[in-house]
């Protein structure tokens, strides 16, 4: 017996040749792809399924990956109105407002958002702004891991310290203040990957801050590069994978010349303005680059993706969410990457439709590590797929469904998602949770963060009528 055929609709398969199957469909069993080939093929090769899941009409697709974003920021979306105020929200909330029960109310959340939009995998750090990361206590993570378990995708937690110096001030549950030294936040990182790295459906990765300094200062560089050894000495003990966030001119070679962390098990995000020398580093190590398209970090400076793939670097493709102004919607992102590579070079024959598509499935699982385990839907991987709506009126007419569901799909047009051969959502109803309570507690912990924050001057809207600058 099967426990599940998804069958009828357009198979888009992201495996090695790139399959397009009209009227396919997919078998899964203990979690993992049992077959993939065209309905009638599955038919005969699975006379009796347990259950049935009709996508005529739809696209079968792998699930989506999200291969870098914030924990933490769902409840911090929409304070300051984008501008520098969000950052140091960031920096007062992570550190002197956010309870375990902060983390659990965001991780639902935005888990639920991934959830509906498609992403059955997506990495999260643990913290934002500038490297503000909540490791005093295993509390805040615990409470992620406990929420994504509940929402039943899968998720890479991020965890690392903070940037020098030390200590650093955090407000513990008890309203008391507690200086953490950076051997503090690498204590609660093995804590951490003790009691919830590979757990279910969670993972860890480490993580550590981007050096940038123009000028340095030889104790300050000894300083990170000991913290850079003990943290990817953590990471090698669990073989997890080592993340940064921010990378930009020259700090790619910084990061493997001064430092020693890149390897093929590193992947970086932004990467704006890269010397050619941080390319020739990226080619090197191996190492994966994360693109924002969305991102502030974008519009400030340029990444150059299709420099990189023409060398030979894998890049992926992420949301960078879900603060201060994008969300999870990962075919906004991959679109949003083929414009801006073609607006950069005045070429729109860059980063055609299926290499969008290509870097959040089965680009970013290699980034992952997991090209092996997800990214496209062939035998033996495991049972992520999501199906797509091609019927709506911005769908139609029926042909070119590649370029159709890169181009024109939204999050909203996912219809059904299956994570380890577990139906989560069908026709968008996601049965085994709670939406509406999911949504009002966390509305009520934002309101809380704000009170013990202060910074509910922050939520004032102010829309830019009239302006051409914020």
């Amino acid at each position: 017996m099967t426990e599940l055929i998804v069958t009828g609709g357009t198979v888009i398969t992201l495996d090695d040749a790139r399959r397009v199957i009209p009227d396919g469909a997919v078998a899964l069993r203990g979690g993992r792809i049992m077959g993939v080939g065209t309905a009638a093929e599955i038919a005969a090769r699975f006379p009796k399924p347990a259950r049935v899941l009709d996508a005529k009409g739809k696209a079968v697709l792998p699930g989506l990956i999200d291969t870098h974003a914030h924990a933490g920021h769902g409840l911090v979306k929409t304070m300051g109105n984008g501008g520098p105020e969000w950052s140091e929200a960031c920096r007062v909330i992570y550190s002197s407002a956010s309870p375990a029960a902060f983390w659990y109310a965001e991780a639902r959340l935005a888990g639920l958002e991934r959830l509906k939009a498609g992403v059955t995998t997506g990495v999260s750090v643990l913290g934002g702004g500038d490297c503000i990361m909540r490791l005093d206590t295993p509390a805040a993570g615990e409470a992620r891991a406990r929420a994504i378990a509940e929402i039943g995708i899968r998720d890479i937690m991020a965890v690392g310290p903070r940037r020098p110096p030390f200590p650093h001030d955090f407000v513990m549950e008890d309203g008391s203040t507690r200086a953490i030294r950076f051997e503090d936040m690498l204590e609660t990182m093995g804590l951490l990957f003790e009691r919830v790295h590979d757990r279910g459906r969670m993972r860890l990765c480490t993580f550590m801050p981007v050096y940038r300094e123009a000028t340095h200062d030889a104790a300050k560089v000894a300083e990170i590069k000991a913290q850079g050894r003990a943290v990817r000495e953590l990471g090698a003990r669990f073989k997890a994978r080592f993340h940064q966030d921010g990378h930009r001119t020259n700090s790619i070679v910084m990061a493997d010349e001064m430092f020693g962390l890149l390897g093929p098990d590193a992947f970086l995000s932004h990467c704006t303005d890269l010397s050619d020398e941080d390319i020739a580093t990226l080619v090197k190590t191996g190492a994966h680059v994360i693109h924002n398209p969305t991102a502030i970090a974008a519009v400030r400076g340029f990444c150059p993706v299709v420099k990189l793939l023409d060398a030979g670097v894998n890049v992926a493709v992420a949301s960078d969410g879900t603060a201060p102004d994008r969300s999870g919607d990962m075919f906004r992102h991959a679109f949003e990457a083929m414009r801006y590579a073609q607006r950069a070079a005045r070429d729109d024959s860059l980063i055609p439709p299926g290499r969008a598509l290509e870097m959040i499935t089965v680009d970013a699982a290699a980034a992952l590590g997991m090209e092996r385990e997800i990214g496209s839907l062939e035998e033996g991987k495991r049972a992520d797929l999501i199906t797509v709506d091609l019927t709506a009126p911005h769908m139609v007419p029926a042909n070119m469904p590649v370029w159709r569901v890169v181009c024109y799909a939204t999050a909203a047009d996912v219809r059904d998602v299956v994570v380890g051969g577990e139906l989560l959502m069908e026709g968008r109803r996601v049965a085994h949770l709670d939406e509406a309570e999911i949504v009002a507690a966390a509305e009520a912990e934002t309101a809380q963060m704000l009170r013990r924050s202060g910074l509910s001057h922050l939520v004032a809207e102010d829309p830019g009528w009239r302006r051409t600058r914020r």
